[in-house]
């Protein structure tokens, strides 16, 4: 999942556009309503040895897979600055995922942004749509270790004008590589420590209009503890299923730009994994007193569908069924 916190900014009172919420949402039903009537009992995932790298909803994982984000809702308290008011702000997201090869993939994610309060009139419409290509190099199973590289594009000017002229959306595309790693700790010595996993994401966001809108280094990282790797690969408890299927997850994003102050947010939260899709929650805590003046302790949730577990023999394998590094 590529998305990370929506953070709204201050801007001139503005009409809501008359944008239809579900116009870009309907492929993406479709697929939904087609794979819950096709499941099956597979198991793709982000894989590497005993390790399951799951979804998660702040930065993206290592793995390249055949997915759904829909949806990803996210809000987000703005408090009262300058004798504007507090407001707040709702972002619902989705994200297809489709592999090219069995290493390469193609996603395509936006969303529709709504803002009340603030100082300014109530703001609704859709953000730039972001295309991310990224490549899974390397797999080594022993040591759980998965890395990947990505190059992440924002498109500008395809979200709403109105949003942008009121400076909540980019009005300036850019473009990111972006490294992604994973490392799950079950190949040490550490007991109970062994289903911990840590991911991580750096990238390089270099702007169309770099007067405009600086290039800035976007870092990210998760800690996780699979209770499935537990119960699989250390010990069994006789835990009730639900508990067998949790990652509690701790997030945190990061971005510092050429100029202006570094922002991000902390997330803790859990994961639930089923066979075939996964449902997670997450708080989004202001990571530092940048950040704090622009927003409070909001929340993400989403809903996560393994389209390669669902659909495994159709539009859930590669439309080119090899490795591109084999």
């Amino acid at each position: 999942m590529a998305s990370l916190c929506h953070v709204a900014q201050a801007g001139p009172g503005v009409a809501p556009p008359q944008v239809p919420f579900m116009n870009r949402l309907v492929w993406g039903a479709a697929v939904l309503v087609l794979a819950s009537m096709t499941a099956s009992s597979a198991l793709a995932h982000a894989i590497c040895g005993n390790r399951v790298f799951p979804a998660t909803l702040v930065i993206d994982d290592p793995g390249v897979n055949d997915e759904l984000s829909l949806p990803t809702i996210q809000f987000l308290p703005i408090p009262a600055t300058g004798g504007n008011p507090g407001g707040r702000s709702v972002d619902y997201g989705f994200e297809i995922d489709k592999n090219i090869t069995q290493d390469l993939g193609i996603a395509i994610n936006d969303d529709y942004f709504t803002l009340h309060g603030a100082g300014q009139n109530p703001l609704h419409g859709w953000d730039n749509v972001t295309l991310t290509l990224k490549d899974k190099f390397l797999c080594v199973e022993s040591i759980e270790l998965m890395m990947s590289m990505g190059i992440i594009h924002e498109f500008a000017g395809t979200g709403s004008s109105q949003l942008r002229n009121a400076g909540v959306i980019a009005s300036t595309g850019s473009t990111a590589p972006t490294w992604y790693v994973g490392k799950g700790f079950g190949d040490l010595p550490i007991g109970m420590f062994r289903p911990l996993a840590l991911t991580g994401e750096l990238g390089y966001q270099i702007s169309d209009t770099p007067s405009v809108s600086p290039n800035q280094w976007d870092y990210a990282a998760s800690l996780q503890y699979s209770i499935p790797y537990l119960q699989q690969h250390v010990k069994a408890f006789d835990l009730p299923d639900f508990v067998q299927r949790l990652v509690p997850v701790v997030e945190a994003s990061m971005s510092s730009p050429d100029r202006g102050l570094t922002t991000g947010v902390i997330a803790p939260g859990v994961l639930y994994m089923a066979n075939t899709w996964q449902v997670g929650a997450e708080a989004l805590i202001p990571a530092n007193r940048a950040t704090r003046q622009l927003q409070g302790v909001g929340f993400i949730v989403q809903f996560h569908l393994f389209i390669d577990d669902l659909m495994p023999f159709s539009i859930g394998r590669p439309l080119i069924d090899r490795n591109l590094w084999q």
